[in-house]
């Protein structure tokens, strides 16, 4: 193919991307879709918010215990919501108390300026939810997945006391210590360097339309689907589990879309990964991961020695949605271990 064809291409695919993302709904919770029998996005625990220390309001749920040996929080990644978690969700229901949030800007929090949307800024967030909601004298396991994950590794760099104080383990999905700005999308060298070259142009692009993107609700939440089918699932992915991960997708702001993946092509915290060293930590990516494929998960393991990294076989990047019953089983898991150490 010609060289200007395939920029042409790659182009079009880029502003697919972007185009599509940057829709916003009234809220990602009344999403109709189902799945194993129940409703996604309907589970609700105790609403708390978080106040950040820049007046940022976190949307908490918690899912309290009686008396819990832990407290799990789940950190979201880019443009999902704290809903991304159900069927996690559902599975450890009664094992600890569980607390699910917004990241800053996405569902029901919101998000600050444009310039506050940093993975640093994240890691400060994951500190206010765990000093607000989690009780004293509770032991911390956190979860992320994706963007989530890199706001652990901030929140370790920038809060390492409160991490040894409080944190007893770490689960890392489908994440990356860094490297992203030479993101290809799984594409084939030359289209894949083109399109990391050309995706950024086109989000910057897009500020200078948000306000008229976020009204384009019914054809921008289709145009998304396609494109949120290719980037975040591997083969054989439920189209209910599709449809869901693409309207939580295109329900975030565009400036919050844009601002964070700056955010992303910017993340560098493989030294802070020196911090997880003593807790105990789970390293899980879809072996077909087009977003932060397992090349990222091994580098992170390779700077923790001790961590526990599966490669999920025939999976993508939501691999919750994908490969629920081996991720549950892997944080059962994870959460008995902990279990055990703590008990040492």
């Amino acid at each position: 193919m010609h060289q200007s064809g395939i920029k042409r291409k790659v182009l079009l695919a880029g502003m697919a991307l972007g185009y599509a993302a940057g829709v916003v709904r009234r809220r990602a919770e009344t999403v109709p879709a189902v799945a194993d029998g129940s409703r996604l996005g309907c589970l609700v625990g105790k609403p708390m918010t978080v106040i950040t220390d820049d007046g940022v309001h976190l949307a908490v749920d918690v899912d309290e215990h009686p008396d819990p040996e832990f407290a799990v929080v789940f950190a979201h990644g880019w443009v999902m919501n704290r809903h991304c978690w159900h069927i996690q969700r559902e599975a450890l229901v009664g094992r600890a108390t569980l607390i699910f949030y917004d990241q800053r800007g996405h569902g029901a929090s919101s998000a600050g300026p444009i310039d506050d949307c940093t993975i640093d800024r994240l890691g400060d967030d994951l500190a206010a939810v765990i000093e607000q909601v989690v009780p004293e004298g509770v032991p911390v396991l956190l979860v992320g997945h994706s963007m989530g994950g890199m706001s652990i590794m901030a929140f370790a760099a920038r809060h390492p006391e409160l991490l040894a104080s409080r944190v007893r383990g770490v689960a890392l999905l489908s994440t990356s210590s860094g490297g992203l700005s030479r993101h290809t999308f799984g594409l084939p060298w030359p289209v894949g360097r083109l399109a990391g070259l050309i995706t950024p142009i086109v989000f910057e692009g897009l500020l200078t339309r948000a306000a008229w993107i976020d009204r384009s609700v019914t054809l921008k939440t289709r145009t998304h689907l396609p494109v949120a089918r290719y980037i975040a699932f591997g083969g054989g992915a439920r189209p209910d589990h599709v449809r869901f991960v693409s309207d939580i997708a295109a329900a975030t702001p565009t400036e919050v879309m844009v601002g964070f993946f700056r955010g992303l092509c910017g993340h560098d915290k493989l030294a802070a990964l020196e911090a997880l060293r003593s807790v105990e930590t789970l390293i899980m990516v879809g072996e077909d991961d087009r977003v932060t494929p397992p090349a990222h998960s091994r580098r992170i393991a390779e700077s923790l020695p001790r961590a526990r990294l599966t490669i999920v076989p025939d999976a993508g990047h939501m691999i919750g949605f994908e490969r629920p019953n081996l991720v549950n089983q892997a944080l059962n898991d994870f959460l008995d271990r902990a279990g055990r150490l703590a008990r040492r």
